[in-house]
């Protein structure tokens, strides 16, 4: 009798890195939920930056989420090893840094032939996404604001990761929204210039969401000295987030064009946090079942399709509006 072939049987092998901290164990719970057996790995199993212990816990063909924040402070170990053995790669990273140690290696990961998703998150993916289904014309001005739920998203990584990317104590409020952000830097403006080379300026506006934040953030956009004292405070600050944090979050996107001007409000009473996972789980389902794909370093507007993305917000509750 022929042995009946189960769905997960079928798939490529899928590892997710930094699996224990806040958004890799999210990960793994969507993935686990779409049926797929993911592997969890925290850093005590395979560390992001030692090539050792990369290369005992990756097998060839993998398909690797990295999860493993803060990306500031991150090297290029995982996609040394990810081009030897053949693996993909998907990653959560919006550190502007990082972004560009990737796009230096856009050749040799063409010419090996993986799949690598950079910044597949919220911000450039999201962001790409929209930018592509506005059909503004010649892309000249992207900004985006973001509002994050965080009283969920206040962790090590995140805070110590936000601290790193402000660059200047400049706010800028959304005109169609109720946020007003911090320039932080980002990926966003390496992802979407690859994709439009008409675009001036692509800009990421952070607001902290949580009471008494904004001033401190300033601060340490001002002063060194600032910046390092409120690192070495993150777990005070952490609990502060906890208290005077919010649940909800909003990601808006102002998209002008030689067309016109587009804009978009993404809404979560709750789990906003789930955006920033969307484009990454959808892709790593993509690839672990074989489906064929853009390979190479794949833009950020092919990281997901627009009806994915948004069947994918649909099903979590979180709102989608044009305005």
């Amino acid at each position: 009798m022929a042995r009946r072939v189960r769905a997960a049987d079928r798939l490529r092998r899928v590892i997710v890195l930094g699996a224990r901290g806040f958004f890799g164990a999210h990960a793994v719970r969507l993935l686990r939920a779409a049926a797929v057996p993911a592997v969890r790995l925290a850093r005590a199993d395979a560390d992001a930056e030692d090539r050792a212990s990369l290369r005992s816990a990756l097998h060839p063909n993998d398909v690797i989420l990295d999860a493993a924040g803060p990306f500031q402070t991150r090297s290029t170990v995982l996609l040394d090893v990810a081009l030897e053995l053949g693996a993909d790669l998907v990653d959560l990273s919006d550190s502007l840094s990082y972004a560009r140690s990737m796009r230096a290696r856009e050749d040799e990961i063409a010419e090996r032939g993986i799949a690598v998703l950079t910044g597949c998150s919220a911000i450039s993916a999201v962001a790409a996404t929209l930018v592509r289904e506005s059909a503004v014309g010649e892309v000249r001005r992207v900004d985006a604001w973001l509002a994050p739920a965080s009283r969920d998203t206040a962790t090590v990584a995140t805070a110590r990761a936000f601290l790193a990317s402000v660059s200047a104590s400049t706010w800028n409020a959304c005109d169609f929204a109720q946020v007003r952000g911090m320039r932080v830097d980002s990926g966003l403006s390496v992802q979407l210039p690859a994709i439009w080379p008409s675009l001036a300026e692509a800009a990421f506006w952070v607001d902290p969401h949580t009471r008494g934040a904004a001033a401190l953030v300033e601060l340490a956009a001002r002063s060194s000295l600032v910046r390092r004292a409120m690192d070495a405070a993150v777990p005070f600050g952490l609990r502060l987030a906890r208290l005077a944090g919010t649940h909800d979050g909003i990601f808006a996107v102002r998209i002008e064009g030689s067309a016109g001007v587009s804009r978009w409000i993404i809404r979560a009473p709750r789990g906003s946090y789930l955006l920033a996972l969307g484009p990454a789980t959808i892709a790593v389902r993509r690839l672990a079942s074989g489906k064929r794909g853009p390979h190479g370093l794949v833009p950020a507007d092919e990281h997901v399709s627009a009806e994915a993305l948004f069947a994918y917000l649909e099903a979590q509750r979180i709102t989608v509006e044009r305005i």
